[in-house]
């Protein structure tokens, strides 16, 4: 392959060391960093994709003080170096920007990794889900709740629902609580009732709802969020430190995967002080990635955070608004119904002629995003259908019409069936997408087959869409949701195949590789806020780096799976996971000794 580096169209930016032989070629300096005499660390060696704005090839780059001082040439680069200038050979591995994760649940992720499996990943059928359920429960006391995640039915086709009966039968001691693989549904058996203190006269909650039959009796299916949230509240609580040690590995799973930046919309109080936890994680010295989140609108009100107000390590950048629910619930807001068939009623439990729900009146959202919008707050908002995304560009165009602002960036969360004439309408009015882009991997062949037919899948998550109409847009996994997988979600938006590579949905919607590329570093930098400071190569910005073992520009997209994350880089310094370090020591020794003594929330 034919590469060049062109001084005259600044392909490439120096230090001040070098202007006596190459000023014409400087360019201005993105940050007010003062370039040392020689840096602390040159990396060389394999391919440097910049994702610069031309798109940029380099064969090295210097670091110094946790920032990006030149990227160029390994000739004129190495000239910055001295006797003390580590130099980190990548043995032909490439080097990219930190890739951002613009949409992923830490806590959600830490915890479920310690409840009973029961997902579509990793289970074949209905027999292994209920016997790996068996073993989790004998293996709790009388009276312990039972925790369990990942029921699928999109993805196990012969996963019918247990009914309560049977659900009491599997769990006759034990309240017993199964979540599902998109967090917008549960089973839970009679104990689970009982100890939630949900009985035959409590209400539905708002956002949520529990199934009854036709005599008013529970069915034992929990339908989103608001209606899960009664029986988490009510499983046990441990220490913080226990906690925090589990949100440490959280953060090294998410370095190890290749991220080096996450944004978390939705952070749910699951675990006692869940925010002020995870910006203690967050904000420990060798915390491997950057953590920006977005709380529930109702657990922000009652913090002291205020608009853009981070430190570089942790930031709170505005509420997350529920404005519909989960596809595979039935919460989606649509224009269409639901297609009536034996899966949508039996498996999924959506009536027939359903088109969704929709979480807020208007006069209620509108009166939300008034107020963060007003405030100065970045909104998070879920809004998967079509009614879903109107209400929320309502709501946004009211809140702008009375307290303008130029570069709000309010954000929509998933986009599922987003039409090309809102996203239209979102980019005039300053909204940017992130899609859900395994919703087309994992759930393709059933959204097509059983869920909204083929017309509708064909434009889900319709990515390219949104780049025609010039929206900064990005992809994420929703972690735990599915499973993490930057190469994975990269090759999903260009391929558009579904698991197994079974069926290609939605080809006009395929993207090319640089646009995938951007989505989780440039745009998703820029979705946050952040691009000055991160998603791409360039003098100035953050020494934040992750290490694949091939060049995605060079390998067709159908071979990704073989492509390695070999490392990442934040400010400058290489990350390395360890299973067991002084701080993960200490803060089981403190969980232990206040379980001990009782002494936690």
């Amino acid at each position: 392959m034919n590469r060049s580096i062109h001084c005259g169209s600044l392909r490439f930016p120096l230090v001040v060391a070098l202007t006596l032989l190459l000023a014409a070629c400087q360019p201005e300096q993105k940050t007010d960093v003062k370039p040392p005499q020689h840096a602390e660390k040159i990396l060389y060696g394999g391919d440097i994709v910049t994702v610069d704005p031309d798109n940029t090839f380099a064969e090295a780059v210097a670091v110094s003080e946790g920032r990006i001082v030149a990227v160029g040439s390994f000739a004129d680069v190495s000239q910055l170096g001295g006797e003390d200038t580590e130099m980190i050979d990548l043995k032909g591995h490439t080097l990219m920007p930190g890739f951002i994760d613009i949409h992923t649940h830490p806590i959600l992720s830490a915890m479920m990794g310690e409840v009973v499996d029961v997902s579509g990943f990793t289970h074949n059928n209905r027999a292994e889900i209920f016997a790996a359920l068996k073993r989790g429960i004998e293996q709790k006391n009388p009276g312990e709740w039972v925790l369990a995640y990942g029921w699928d039915p999109a993805i196990l086709a012969d996963l019918e629902p247990p009914t309560l009966a049977e659900l009491d039968r599997l769990a006759p001691e034990n309240p017993l609580l199964i979540i599902a693989q998109t967090l917008h549904s549960a089973f839970a058996n009679s104990l689970a009732f009982t100890a939630a203190g949900i009985d035959r006269d409590t209400p539905d909650p708002e956002g949520g709802y529990f199934a009854r039959d036709a005599r008013g009796n529970f069915t034992g299916l929990v339908m989103e969020v608001g209606a899960m949230a009664k029986f988490t509240a009510s499983t046990p609580k441990y220490p913080l430190p226990a906690y925090l040690y589990l949100l440490t590995n959280q953060l090294e799973t998410y370095a190890t995967t290749g991220y080096t930046t996450i944004a978390a919309p939705g952070l749910q109080p699951i675990i006692p002080r869940h925010i002020e936890a995870l910006r203690t994680v967050a904000q420990h010295p060798d915390a491997p990635v950057r953590v920006l989140t977005y709380p529930l609108f109702e657990q922000l009100d009652k913090t002291r955070f205020e608009p853009d107000s981070g430190d570089g390590a942790f930031e709170v950048r505005g509420p997350k608004l529920w404005v519909d629910g989960s596809p595979y619930a039935g919460g989606m807001a649509m224009e269409s119904p639901y297609l009536d068939n034996d899966f949508t009623r039996n498996r999924l439990g959506i009536e027939a002629g359903s088109r969704g729900h929709l979480t807020f009146s208007d006069e209620q959202l509108q009166a939300l995003v008034l107020r963060y919008h007003r405030e100065g707050w970045q909104i998070s908002a879920h809004a998967q259908g079509e009614r879903a995304v109107a209400q929320f560009l309502d709501a946004v165009e009211l809140a702008q019409q009375k307290y303008p602002r130029e570069d709000h960036r309010h954000r929509i969360e998933h986009a599922a069936l987003i039409t090309p004439s809102q996203l239209q309408r979102a980019a005039e009015l300053g909204v940017t997408p992130s899609f859900y882009i395994d919703h087309i991997y994992y759930y393709g062949h059933a959204l097509s087959r059983s869920i909204v037919g083929p017309q509708r899948a064909e434009r889900f998550m319709p990515i390219n869409s949104a780049k025609k109409a010039n929206h900064r847009f990005t992809i994420h996994t929703d972690s735990p949701s599915s499973p993490l997988g930057p190469t994975r979600a990269m090759r999903t938006a260009v391929l558009r195949q579904t698991r197994n590579d079974s069926e290609l949905l939605g080809e006009r919607e395929q993207i090319d590789v640089d646009a995938a590329i951007r989505a989780i570093t440039i745009n998703a930098a820029w979705q946050i806020h952040q691009e000055q400071s991160r998603g791409s190569i360039e003098v100035g910005k953050l020494a934040d780096f992750t290490v694949l073992s091939e060049n995605l520009r060079e390998v067709p997209a159908e071979q990704w799976q073989r492509i390695e994350v070999t490392g990442t880089y934040l400010n400058g310094e290489q990350v390395t996971p360890q299973k067991w370090s002084l701080r993960k020591l200490e803060l089981v020794l403190q969980a232990g000794w206040e379980l001990l003594l009782h002494k936690f929330d």
